[in-house]
């Protein structure tokens, strides 16, 4: 079972290795060109596995403030059709390019003048030959050891469409605040703008000779995950449990007389109370860490609380 989820994920990432080699700068190009001259809406369109690629990416795109939709390519020849014309951009998406849904939506949208991207697994089949911009976004070998389910092929479309997603969202200068008031409803929305300082949580400042020992009853009374070393509003440093775990795992006989200044973290990365929940998540993901100190933005020697991933399902 190991070798074949290891076979799979590795089949997957090859074929996604290859899309990215056959993508070109005159591509990126053209596909700027195309979403600069698009005036109306974008529609993502695909039939089985490659529809429900089709129909994620469109809701992405709705989500950056820009007008998109999925078309049904059998839906779209009784009638769906109807509303298009040649101010929209049209991508379609068929592993294979010969998918005769996708081909006869191709026909119609010729004979209207309506410009179109196909996502495929070539530059030759019928669909991609017929476009106005052909993109390798697909794959002729599937992660099954029989080659016939759709795993390559569609994780390749979908990396194609988020890579298309972030595009259009740069050139017409998706933001935050755009994206937070698309999602009313949502936690990515409600919280992602929310300025740091309304979700703050008091921790303990004990001196750097504190022996471990409290530093442990502080952390099991406060649930905070972390204290904070430091004196006079001078913060020295950040003990996590983390930290505390390891040096009891080390040193499990005399753990409890280490003082607090050997283990701790020193120069703890901060944020001023001016910054929003959004900054503080990015900046721990780039950091790995779990826990900012939020100071004040006119003395950053004065400590306001913490952000800590503990909290977040609470926010």
């Amino acid at each position: 079972m190991y070798s074949s989820i290891y076979q799979s994920i590795s089949r997957q990432i090859s074929a996604i290795t290859e899309i990215q080699r056959h993508f070109t700068e005159s591509q990126y190009e053209a596909l700027i060109t195309l979403i600069r001259a698009q005036s109306g809406n974008i529609i993502f369109s695909g039939i089985g596995k490659s529809g429900y690629i089709a129909q994620k990416v469109a809701s992405s795109i709705k989500s950056t403030g820009t007008n998109a939709s999925f078309l049904h390519a059998s839906e779209a020849m009784h009638g769906d059709i109807g509303p298009l014309n040649n101010n929209d951009l049209v991508f379609l998406i068929s592993n294979s390019g010969e998918t005769p849904e996708i081909l006869a939506l191709q026909s119609q949208l010729k004979q209207r003048n309506i410009p179109m991207v196909t996502l495929t697994q070539s530059h030759t089949n019928s669909v991609a030959m017929q476009a106005d911009l052909s993109l390798i976004a697909g794959s002729s070998i599937e992660a099954d050891h029989h080659n016939i389910l759709p795993t390559s092929s569609t994780t390749c479309a979908l990396i194609m469409g988020d890579a298309i997603t972030l595009t259009i969202a740069e050139y017409h200068a998706f933001s935050t605040a755009i994206f937070t008031n698309n999602h009313p409803h949502g936690n990515l929305g409600l919280n992602a703008l929310k300025p740091i300082k309304t979700q703050l949580h008091s921790v303990p400042i004990i001196s750097s000779d504190t022996p471990l020992q409290q530093v442990l009853s502080q952390l099991l009374s406060g649930h905070q995950g972390c204290v904070l070393i430091g004196e006079q509003q001078k913060l020295q440093g950040l003990i996590t449990e983390g930290d505390l775990n390891r040096t009891i795992s080390s040193s499990p006989h005399h753990w409890q007389d280490i003082p607090a200044k050997e283990i701790m973290s020193l120069q703890p990365i901060t944020l001023n109370e001016k910054h929003t929940v959004h900054d503080a998540e990015q900046l721990m993901q780039q950091q790995s860490i779990n826990t900012i100190v939020i100071v004040d933005h006119h003395n950053s020697q004065q400590v306001l609380g913490v952000y800590t991933r503990i909290y977040r399902k609470k926010i």
